[in-house]
């Protein structure tokens, strides 16, 4: 195959995956996200929180905030914050993406208390990989009891439909 033919057809493929934007389905009441909804997350190790715009302009604005590690950089991110140790997130609902071409990018959207002043009232949405018991300690709403995940044999992220 001709190579700029070939480097065309790679542009154009990573152009119109980097335009396409993410819709998401809810999926709270399912039997395997149930038990989740309404946990409150401690942090116990450095979390990151990254702004995010759906739209690149000069003047960037946060249209929501993405927590999870690594992160990521690009036009698209505001702001990176690190959740300090002891921040709790509480669990609100469920979500997953249903136009992703390579994962179904499961996440959750979390309520943080503290609130980073950068976060300035924008939803917030935890990537599963990072709820898990490295990065955080999740309880039952009332903060007593450890929530041990219905099959624990799972990696983060490994959810049943």
């Amino acid at each position: 195959m001709n190579k700029h033919l070939l480097t065309a057809i790679v542009v154009t493929a990573i152009g119109l995956l980097g335009a396409c934007t993410a819709r998401h389905r809810d999926i709270s009441s399912d039997p395997s996200q149930k038990p989740y909804i309404g946990q409150v997350c401690e942090v116990v190790a450095d979390l990151r929180a990254h702004g995010v715009t759906r739209t690149v302009e000069r003047d960037k604005k946060t249209d929501y905030i993405s927590i999870w590690n690594p992160g990521f950089s690009g036009p698209e991110r505001t702001f990176v914050v690190v959740l300090p140790l002891g921040t709790k997130l509480q669990i609100l609902a469920a979500r997953e993406c249903t136009n992703c071409p390579f994962d179904r990018l499961l996440e959750y959207e979390v309520k943080v208390n503290p609130e980073p002043a950068q976060f300035e009232g924008k939803p917030a949405y935890l990537r599963a990989e990072s709820k898990i018991p490295s990065y955080m300690r999740c309880f039952r709403g009332d903060a007593t009891q450890p929530i041990i995940p219905p099959d624990s044999s799972r990696q983060a992220g490994e959810f049943k439909r």
